[in-house]
C-alpha cells in the first residue's frame, strides 16, 4: 500500500498519461481542428426532410453564400410558427429561392438533430401569396414501407396515409404511379400544414 503513494509511481503515471495524449494528437490531424477549424460535416448527410415551414424572415453575416454545397458565414432563419432557427458556417445546405429578403417568399427544408442544422434547403414558394401546397420534383421511390419518399433530387420527404395519386386516368397503387410517371411526368405537392406528400400529379 505504501507504494501507491511514492512520488515516483505518480511521477511515471503522469508522463504515461502526457505521452498518450501526445500519440492521440500526432495522429488524429482533425480532432483539434488543425484542418481549417471545427470538424468537417459530410456534404452526403442524408437530405431527410423533418421541419418544413415558411421562413418569414432571413438574416444573414456579410457575404454569407453557399459555395460547394457549404454555407459560408452564419444565417438565422424566422419561421411562421414562432421558431428562430440557427444556421451555422459550414453547413450542408442549397439555396434554390430567388430572393432571401423578402418575408415569406421562401420555404426552409432541413435535416435537424436537436435544435442543429445538419442539412437545410430554402426553396421558392408556389406564388408571390404563400399557399400551403409546396411542389417538388417527382417521387421516385419509397421508403419504410411507404412512410417516407424519394425524390427525383434525392431528398427525402414524409408520406401522408394514402397519398391522393391525381390524374386523367386510374394510376393503380402509388408504387405504380412511380413507374409509370416518374420521373419527369409527374410532380409532387407537400402540405405545408402536415409536412407530408398528400398528393402526387401527373403532369404527361
Amino acid at each position: 500500500m505504501r507504494q501507491l503513494f511514492n512520488v515516483r509511481l505518480w511521477v511515471a503515471i503522469g508522463v504515461l498519461s502526457i505521452a498518450a495524449l501526445l500519440i492521440v494528437f500526432v495522429a488524429c490531424d482533425d480532432c483539434f481542428g488543425r484542418n481549417g477549424g471545427s470538424v468537417a460535416i459530410s456534404v452526403d448527410v442524408e437530405k431527410n426532410i423533418e421541419t418544413v415551414a415558411i421562413a418569414s424572415s432571413f438574416t444573414q453575416s456579410e457575404g454569407w453564400r453557399i459555395d460547394n454545397g457549404r454555407t459560408v458565414g452564419e444565417a438565422s432563419v424566422l419561421l411562421d410558427d414562432a421558431r428562430q432557427v440557427f444556421i451555422a458556417a459550414d453547413t450542408p445546405g442549397e439555396n434554390l429561392c430567388a430572393d432571401l429578403t423578402v418575408g415569406s417568399s421562401c420555404v426552409f427544408l432541413a435535416n435537424m438533430f436537436g435544435d442543429s442544422v445538419m442539412w437545410f434547403a430554402l426553396v421558392d414558394t408556389n406564388s408571390s401569396k404563400p399557399t400551403r401546397v409546396l411542389e417538388l420534383p417527382s417521387l421516385v421511390d419509397m421508403l419504410d414501407s411507404g412512410s417516407r419518399g424519394v425524390l427525383e433530387n434525392e431528398w427525402i420527404v414524409r408520406l401522408a396515409n394514402g397519398v391522393k395519386r391525381t390524374c386523367g386516368e386510374d394510376t393503380g397503387t402509388l408504387r405504380e404511379f412511380i413507374n409509370n410517371y416518374s420521373p419527369d411526368k409527374s410532380v409532387t405537392r407537400l402540405n405545408l400544414i402536415t409536412d407530408e406528400v398528400d398528393e402526387v400529379l401527373c403532369t404527361g
